[in-house]
This record gives C-alpha cells, sequence and structure tokens, in this order.
C-alpha cells in the first residue's frame, strides 16, 4: 500500500513542479533560492547544517546520513501565500507546489555508511505583472505589457556518508541539474484594431555538481559542560558546474510565430558554503546556529553579469523540544515543537537598495507510530520596501512533510 503511494506521487510530481509562488523578484537570476526539503528543518530557520537526524533526509549536508537506523521515504508539500504591495496598491495571491520526494537507507550503522537519493527543487521563478503605458502616436492606442515568469532549476541527486575515526561524519552527492526558465512578455492595446502581441524567451540548462560535507563528532566530550550533552560543527558546499543552456528567443502575432534566435549558452552559478553548530541543553532542548552564502556577483548568463545581483547570505537560528520517549506518554506529549528565526539578504539589488529578508519560523512533528510521522512548518518572511518605487512583500508558508521508515535491506545472521 505504501509503495503504491509513492508511485502515485512521483507521477504527480512532475506535473506540480513548476507551481508559481508569485514573486516579481525572481525575475531575476534563477529566481528565489530553496535551502532545505525537510518540514523539520523548515520550522527551525532551514538550513541544520549540523545535525544528524535518524528520523529525517538532510538535503544540505549529506553527512546527517550517517546515523540513518531505518530505511525513509520523504515528500513534501508547501502552501505558499504572498500579500504584494507599492505605494497604490496591494494584493494577495497563493499557490500550492509539491516539494520533492527523497529516499535512503543505512548499509552499515557501525560505518555510518547511508545511502540517500531523491529529486528536490533548488530554485524557483515565479511572477506576473502588469504595466501600463500611455500611447503618444495618435494612430496607437494606449497599451499594457503583461510580464510573466515561472519554472526554475530542479536537482537529483545520489549520493553516500561515512562515519571516519575519531567520531567524523563525511558524505558527499552527485548532483544532476535541469530546469526551464520561461520568461513572456505580452503587449496588449486598448483598442481591438491593434493587435496582440507576444516575446518568449526561454532558458533550458542542464549540467552536474556536488554537495560535500561533515558533521563533528560530539565536541562535549572535550569540553565537558555538563549541561550540555551536544556539541556539534557543520559545513557543507555546494558546487555547480557551467550550465549547458539552450536559449530560445520567440515572438508571436496575429500573422505569425517566429523563433528569432536559437542558440546555446552558459549558466554559472555561484559556490554556496553553509556552517553550522548545533547544541542539546539538558537531554531535551537542541538549539542551531547556521550560516549559507553565495555569491551571486559572479553569477554569468553567457559570460555576462546581471546588474541586479548582489552577494547574498542567510543567518538563522532554531530552537527545538524533543521529548524524552517513554511507556505510557499520550500523543500529545510525544509531539516535538520548533521555533526559528532567519535574516536574509537576498541576491536582488535594484536602484541602490538591497531587498532585505526577515522571516520568522515554527513547526511540530506528529508521531504515526515509532518510525513514521507528519512535520508541519509555518513560515511568515517580510521581504523588501516600498521605498524607490520597489515592492514589499509578506509571504506565509505552510509546508507539510510525511516521513515514513521502515526495516528494509537488513542482513541476518544464520
Amino acid at each position: 500500500m505504501k509503495l503504491n503511494f509513492v508511485i502515485i506521487f512521483l507521477l504527480a510530481l512532475s506535473s506540480f513542479i513548476y507551481s508559481q509562488s508569485s514573486s516579481p523578484y525572481t525575475r531575476y537570476g534563477i529566481g528565489d533560492l530553496k535551502y532545505s526539503f525537510s518540514a523539520r528543518q523548515q520550522g527551525m530557520g532551514q538550513l541544520g547544517v549540523s545535525l544528524l537526524d535518524k528520523a529525517h533526509i538532510s538535503t544540505t549536508n549529506p553527512a546527517s546520513w550517517a546515523d540513518f537506523n531505518r530505511t525513509r521515504i520523504e515528500f513534501g508539500l508547501t502552501y505558499n501565500g504572498v500579500s504584494i504591495s507599492d505605494n497604490n496598491s496591494n494584493y494577495y495571491t497563493a499557490e500550492t507546489e509539491i516539494e520533492g520526494f527523497t529516499f535512503g537507507f543505512p548499509v552499515s550503522s557501525d560505518y555510518g555508511i547511508g545511502i540517500a537519493a531523491g529529486l528536490i527543487p533548488y530554485s524557483r521563478i515565479s511572477y506576473k505583472a502588469i504595466q501600463d503605458y500611455q500611447s503618444t502616436d495618435t494612430l496607437i492606442s494606449d497599451y499594457s505589457i503583461t510580464y510573466e515568469g515561472k519554472g526554475g532549476l530542479s536537482k537529483l541527486f545520489i549520493g553516500s556518508s561515512v562515519r571516519v575515526p575519531f567520531g567524523f561524519s563525511f558524505g558527499a552527492t552527485l548532483d544532476y541539474y535541469f530546469g526551464n526558465l520561461n520568461y513572456l512578455s505580452t503587449l496588449t492595446f486598448k483598442n481591438e484594431d491593434n493587435y496582440t502581441a507576444e516575446y518568449s524567451l526561454s532558458y533550458r540548462p542542464t549540467g552536474f555538481g556536488t554537495t560535500a560535507g561533515f558533521i563533528s563528532s560530539n565536541l562535549n566530550e572535550i569540553l565537558k559542560a555538563e549541561f550540555l550533552s551536544d556539541i556539534r560543527l557543520g559545513a557543507s558546499i555546494n558546487y555547480i558546474s557551467k550550465l549547458d543552456t539552450d536559449t530560445i528567443l520567440t515572438t508571436t502575432s496575429s500573422i505569425l510565430v517566429d523563433t528569432i534566435a536559437q542558440s546555446r549558452t552558459k549558466f554559472e552559478i555561484p559556490l554556496r558554503i553553509n556552517l553550522g553548530l548545533s547544541f542539546i541543553i539538558g537531554k531535551n532542548y537542541l538549539v542551531t546556529i547556521d550560516y549559507s552564502s553565495q555569491n551571486f556577483n559572479n553569477f554569468k548568463i553567457a559570460g555576462n553579469n546581471i546588474n541586479e545581483l548582489r552577494d547574498g547570505f542567510k543567518f538563522s537560528t532554531g530552537f527545538e523540544f524533543i521529548p524524552t520517549q517513554q511507556l505510557g506518554m499520550t500523543f500529545w506529549e510525544r509531539v516535538n515543537w520548533r521555533f526559528g528565526l532567519s535574516y536574509e539578504k537576498t541576491p536582488y539589488y535594484f536602484r541602490n537598495t538591497g531587498i532585505d529578508q526577515y522571516s520568522i519560523y515554527s513547526g511540530l512533528t506528529f508521531p504515526l507510530g515509532s518510525d513514521n510521522s507528519i512535520d508541519m512548518a509555518l513560515q511568515y518572511s517580510l521581504r523588501g520596501t516600498t521605498e524607490n518605487n520597489l515592492l514589499k512583500e509578506n509571504f506565509i508558508k505552510l509546508n507539510l512533510g510525511i516521513s515514513f521508515g521502515e526495516l528494509w535491506f537488513l542482513r541476518y545472521e544464520k
């Protein structure tokens, strides 16, 4: 039954992978970056670089797979709502998208060898904006231009982890990146005697990359802090090779569809660096502090930089209450709950103004038996400003994740 459900989910994934979230800022670069797939990490600020986790599959740092003790199957669903305002108006839009699918299992618990694979989003482009113009030519009526974009990059990955002497864990993946970045401009005249025209630009990048990282042993065995039971450091890097990109320019009028140009170029996406610290206070209170940076000044299309992009980084901190599992506990006594905060210097930069984002997170894990769970996370974010004729955005995001744990691939002694 569970396998049939997963197959149905994968078929649905191909239809929903490019939902829209309606942020005009995603017109530039590769769009909004996706930092995490797991609803657990979403509830704690999205990163969790230094976390070893038996019950979830982290895509931020493959070294975390060294703690697998069950075969795990996970997928996620996200509701995105955004209120966009300028100096004159405000509107709200919302959509739902499937976040992705991951699968992982332990090969050797003694040596921390775990294997994981999955399909997850790396970035998303989604916007729709309409601008009205007054014509200065008496033969041409007033008109409007609709700017619309959708798509993004996705990542298909497979990788492994290993535990080395002194308790350090290392992991690495082979990543395949692919996607469609579609930009459409539609010219519509108020007078029906003038015909609508469309201009379409599409990029289709493909290529390989890797994510590699480590998580330290429990440093509290050295520090001997009485009120702490676990202290770990973690780091990971995400490298993407130059992506081969098919480019197609098309115009459409009332009488003709014409491909103006078709060529092959390169996308150059900068290296992402993630750093993290985590510690447990007592036995039940987990705290994380994480940092991620990506130098989008170095992002290039066909060797050209984009003026509207800058260096970006994200700083987040999270908190989780982990109840001690005991016999006779009620359902609500077994629930994990989380809280997080983050500040993000996004890659977007317009009119000498950087677009910054402030976020607050919360989350819960509801147990479904001993090894399965439903994870929920809620995020509220404030981004941008109405100064300098820019846009201010208020995001509400609700993440739902389901994690199945099974005892597969076990070897029995004869």
